[in-house]
C-alpha cells in the first residue's frame, strides 16, 4: 500500500485509478537520470527508491529517499519536468505509476489534491535539507544509523534490509572501508547484525539514540503534515 495514495480524497483517487499500473522496481533499476524529461510518476508500495546528487569524481550521495510514504517525481511540478536527481532502486519492491500528464491533470483541477501533494512537498523538502546538513555536520556512523532508520520507516517491512557495502558507501558519499568500521561498532553495541548484505536491527531504540537528530526532525515533520505517514 502506498500511504500517501490512501490519505487521498476518495474522488481524487477515482480520478487517478484508470491511469495508474502495476510495476515492479528492481534493485538498481534507474526511474530518471539528471537532466531526463520525468515522463512517469511513481507512488512505492514497497522499497525505496533514492535520489542521488552525482559528483564530478563519479562518486554520489544520496539527498532524499522515496517508499511506501510518498512519490517519485515532484520535480514535475516546478514547471520543466526534468529530474533534478538521478532517481535510482535501492531497495526492490512494488509501485503504482501513471504518466506525468494525467498526475498534473488532476493537480491542476483538484484542490484537495494538491493540498495533499503539496503537504507531502513540504515534508520531502524538509526531507532534503535536513539530508543536506546531516552529510556536512554528523559523522559517519550516525549518518548510517539515521539512513538504516530511514530504510525501516520507507520500506515497512519489518526490521530487515538488505543492503550492500557498496550501496552504503554511494549513499553515504564515504568509501567502503568506512562502511566497514561503522557497521561493525554499531554491530559491536549490539544495534545491528550485518551479514552478507543484510542488516538486521537488534535494538531499534538504541539505534535511534545512535542517531542524530536530524532523523527526528525529518519524522517529525512527516507526522505533522501527513499524519500516519510511517504508522
Amino acid at each position: 500500500m502506498n500511504r500517501l495514495l490512501a490519505a487521498l480524497e476518495p474522488h481524487d483517487r477515482d480520478r487517478l485509478k484508470p491511469h495508474l499500473k502495476e510495476t515492479h522496481l528492481d534493485r538498481g533499476r534507474v526511474l530518471f537520470e539528471a537532466g531526463q524529461p520525468i515522463d512517469q510518476v511513481y507512488f512505492p508500495t514497497g522499497g525505496i527508491v533514492s535520489l542521488v546528487s552525482l559528483q564530478e569524481d563519479g562518486g554520489s550521495v544520496e539527498t532524499g529517499a522515496v517508499g511506501c510514504e510518498g512519490v517519485v517525481a515532484i520535480d514535475c511540478l516546478l514547471g520543466d519536468r526534468i529530474s533534478y536527481n538521478r532517481a535510482v532502486v535501492q531497495l526492490p519492491g512494488g509501485a503504482r505509476y501513471l504518466p506525468t500528464a494525467a498526475f498534473l491533470d488532476l493537480w491542476e483541477d483538484s484542490p484537495s489534491f494538491r493540498r495533499a501533494i503539496m503537504a507531502y512537498n513540504h515534508a520531502f523538502s524538509a526531507l532534503i535539507f535536513q539530508s543536506v546538513a546531516c552529510n556536512i555536520s554528523h559523522s559517519a556512523e550516525v549518518r548510517l544509523a539515521r539512513w538504516i532508520l530511514m530504510c525501516l520507516d520507507r520500506c515497512g517491512d519489518g526490521e530487515t534490509v538488505a543492503l550492500t557495502h557498496e550501496y552504503l558507501a554511494d549513499m553515504l558519499g564515504v568509501g567502503r572501508p568506512t562502511i566497514t568500521v561503522v557497521a561493525r561498532t554499531l554491530q559491536a553495541a549490539g544495534l545491528i547484525r550485518y551479514s552478507r548484505g543484510v542488516i538486521t536491527v537488534l535494538d531499534r531504540a538504541g539505534l535511534e539514540a545512535a542517531s542524530c537528530e536530524c532523523y527526528w526532525k525529518v519524522r517529525e515533520t512527516f507526522e505533522r503534515v501527513l499524519p500516519g505517514s510511517f504508522s
